[in-house]
């Protein structure tokens, strides 16, 4: 069976009825977890929880969600909590007909949480006829906490970083996922997450010195994987962490396995693209990214930007520019020194100076050290081809001397 002819499903965000906006972030987390538990099912394909949201706090008719995600079934569900007492309501839903397929109401206490989401990923298994290989039945219980305290530091802090991937939204979920952390050690999701964050932070230098910020990405990584040799975020962090320490074969590697893990995630998908497309193998980088937006048809700006890159890097310089051109005109700001760069090396140099002149209007204080301080190239010569262009264009080299910092999507 091709992942064409494969049950498909959209996990719509939960509706909060506890009446305290403050609980709002309970029931999206309680969705996404769900929607993270399918996407460890090879003979299921899940819509990504960036595409599914998107639908927040809208009015729609079932059936027009389901045409415009490319689905067969919807869940929709509901949370009530009030003290230690929680209500959650599911419902599978017909995308084509709008007719229910399951339904079920759950009236637990706070501790039971995990269970119930267990027993909804299994019921949706079931009665979507997912073929489970060997261990997927493993899989599919939740995986992140067993402490209740934990995850509702977990998902708060989730609620900042799933906003944009920026150095105060992060800076935010830290704190949470540190007090998350601290109650359940022994977590690998959460180990791996925050591992993810000091990456973040080693790579555009927002917090620590670089060495230091690379040492406890390493180090949770390392827990990660040492606690759960299955987690695909375990394995995603680990290749990006592989990839800022130059050992890009073993990155690569790391960031298969991820996606292997989690046939039905589009981040890691996305972010295995990035990857390979940075250790020097970009036409695979492609696949990997034409996936992530299939999994994710509503997908965030910055798929693009992954995209274009593995583009550019393989030399489809036409597909790398319209890539580029559509992240900037979703993301205005973003992109832009890929696109000086694609203009410059497709032979369209004024395109490359307009382009510039826009790129220092949105980011006056840019310079080329800075932007290359983030880079990342299997090929150092296609760093420094890349430099050459953006010097050709007119862009500031910047201070040799000078400590200098970037946001995450320039």
């Amino acid at each position: 069976m091709t992942r064409g002819d494969l049950p498909t499903i959209a996990v719509m965000p939960f509706s909060n009825l506890s009446g305290d906006p403050e609980q709002e972030f309970f029931a999206d987390g309680l969705a996404e977890d769900i929607i993270t538990t399918l996407s460890k099912l090879s003979g299921l394909r899940v819509i990504a929880r960036n595409s599914s949201f998107i639908y927040k706090g809208r009015v729609a008719d079932v059936r027009d969600v389901a045409r415009q995600l490319g689905v067969r079934h919807v869940l929709e569900g509901s949370v009530r909590r009030s003290g230690s007492r929680i209500r959650i309501s599911v419902q599978l839903i017909n995308g084509r007909s709008g007719s229910p397929i399951w339904a079920e109401r759950y009236d637990r206490t706070i501790e039971d949480i995990f269970a119930v989401q267990d027993e909804i990923t299994l019921v949706l298994a079931t009665e979507l006829q997912v073929s489970l290989t060997e261990g997927e039945q493993a899989r599919l219980q939740y995986t992140t906490t067993s402490n209740v305290e934990a995850w509702t530091q977990w998902v708060q802090g989730l609620s900042y970083y799933r906003q944009a991937v920026t150095k105060e939204n992060c800076g935010r979920a830290l704190p949470h996922w540190e007090k998350a952390l601290a109650l359940d050690p022994d977590s690998a999701a959460l180990n791996g997450m925050l591992g993810l964050l000091h990456y973040v932070d080693a790579r555009f230098g927002w917090w620590d010195a670089r060495e230091t910020a690379l040492h406890k990405a390493r180090s949770y990584a390392d827990k990660a994987l040492e606690l759960d040799s299955e987690s695909a975020v375990a394995f995603t962090t680990s290749s990006l962490v592989l990839l800022l320490e130059g050992r890009f074969d073993e990155a690569a590697a790391h960031a298969r396995k991820a996606v292997e893990l989690a046939p039905g995630s589009a981040d890691a998908a996305s972010f295995a693209s990035f990857v390979f497309a940075s250790s020097g193998l970009p036409e695979k980088a492609i696949v990997y990214s034409e996936r992530a937006t299939k999994l994710s048809p509503k997908y965030p700006g910055y798929y693009l930007g992954h995209l274009g890159h593995a583009y550019r890097l393989a030399g489809h310089f036409e597909n790398a520019i319209a890539a580029f051109k559509a992240y900037e005109a979703r993301n205005p700001g973003f992109g832009l020194v890929d696109l000086v760069i694609a203009y410059c090396q497709s032979g369209h140099p004024d395109l490359a100076e307009q382009t510039a002149t826009r790129l220092l209007s949105r980011h006056p204080d840019f310079t080329i050290r800075r932007w290359a301080s983030t880079q990342i190239r299997h090929d150092p010569t296609q760093l420094e081809a890349e430099k050459a262009a953006l010097r050709s264009s007119g862009l500031p080299p910047g201070d040799e001397t000078a400590h200098e910092t970037t946001s995450a999507r320039t």
